[in-house]
């Protein structure tokens, strides 16, 4: 079995990692749509459904477009979409996007509970302080 850099967040529905795993996951996934959240919008491989999806790094515009990203997630979880969500390096923004799409989900109830989860999935996810409080304006009961 190979030591796959992507991981499974929800099981066989929805995974998440860095741009370098794309190719690899949709050999053995085989999803329905890659969002992309890196800033930049690279050239992707035309045959995969790619939705380009940015967070940004601008403290004023960042909660709205991690919230969009979450929702794009939970959505195409919803419609039975096998998911694969992405950045550079599959720790800061897909970090922060698992987090909100477990709370989003109803996986966990709290920031931390999500946070606590998410790494135990991934053990490479950076907290970010802007983005923590992102999540706090999109979620502030959690």
């Amino acid at each position: 079995m190979s030591n796959k850099n992507y991981q499974e967040l929800i099981k066989d529905r929805v995974f998440f990692g860095g741009a370098d795993d794309v190719k690899e996951m949709m050999e053995n996934e085989n999803v329905d749509i890659v969002f992309d959240l890196r800033v930049k919008n690279y050239e992707v491989d035309p045959k995969i459904n790619r939705v380009h999806s940015p967070i940004v790094d601008d403290k004023e515009e960042q909660a709205e477009t991690l919230k969009r990203a979450i929702d794009h997630v939970v959505e195409a979880y919803q419609n039975d979409q096998k998911v694969y969500f992405h950045c550079g390096g599959g720790n800061t923004r897909a970090g922060t996007v698992a987090i909100g799409a477990l709370i989003a989900l109803n996986k966990a109830e709290t920031i931390e509970e999500a946070e606590e989860m998410a790494r135990s999935i991934r053990p490479t996810i950076k907290s970010n302080p802007d983005m923590k409080e992102s999540l706090k304006k999109i979620f502030p009961n959690a």
